[in-house]
This record gives structure tokens, sequence and C-alpha cells, in this order.
């Protein structure tokens, strides 16, 4: 808790980030189910529709996971059709994964169920709040 003189106690920032991504995790959980997916599943897909040809360990980092489960991940992506992998022409045992048009099509219906959820979960604050909203995370993390 912080305290300025006189005032009372206010939680940490670092708590109330901790509280809304428990909040958003339990909440995507909940959307994504009837697309099949899971939260790190569909992180994993965003993720490669702006940036293909990534690796294992890259992909782990951007999802906050350990490469052993990014390997899970990637490889039930895999088996559904909506990732292909092949390896790098440049490190023979990295393997790259990349959306197949499979999996641009299910994101693409997963969209406007997550964006109905951002609304949801902002809807208190304005356009202009939630632009610096996420302006001020952009620059924290």
């Amino acid at each position: 808790m912080i305290r300025a003189k006189g005032a009372a106690p206010q939680p940490r920032i670092s708590y109330l980030v901790a509280r809304l991504d428990r909040l958003l995790r339990a909440k995507l959980g909940e959307v994504l189910a009837p697309f099949n997916l899971s939260v790190p599943q569909y992180t994993v897909l965003s993720v490669l529709r702006h940036r293909s040809e990534l690796s294992n360990a890259q992909l782990a980092r951007r999802a906050y996971v350990t490469p052993q489960a990014m390997h899970q991940i990637l490889t039930s992506l895999e088996e559904e059709g909506l990732v292909v992998r092949h390896t790098s022409a440049e490190h023979g045992q990295v393997r790259l994964a990349s959306l197949t048009p499979s999996g641009e099509r299910l994101l693409s219906r997963c969209e406007p169920t997550i964006d109905d959820l951002e609304e949801q979960l902002f809807e208190g604050l304005s356009a202009a709040e939630r632009r610096t909203l996420r302006q001020l995370i952009e620059r924290s993390i």
C-alpha cells in the first residue's frame, strides 16, 4: 500500500495491474471457450497475426509461458491446422511458426467477441482515457 501523508492508503499499481490481468484472463477464458481456444492459444494466434515466423522461445516470451508449455500449445495448434511450423534456414534446429489461413479465419471469428469483452471491461473509460491507458501501458512494458 502507498500512503501519502494524511491520505488513506492506496493499493500499489502492481497489485491493480495483477488484478486486472486475472480478471482479463478469466473473462477471456470464458469467451474463448466456444471457439475451443485457451487464452495462451489465442495469444499465440494473435501474436502470429502481427508477426509471423517466430520461434518457440520468442512466442513463449510473448505469451508469458515456459518454452515447454509453448511447445505443447504450438503442437495442439499445429494439429488443429491453425499454425504451421518449418525449420529456420538460418538455424537448423529452430522451428518457426506462422498462422495458417484456418488460423486467420478462426482469429477473425474471435475478434468481435474480444472487442465486446474489452468494451464491457472498459465501458467506464472515455475513448480518450482508453487511448491514454494504452499509451501508459505500452510505455511501461
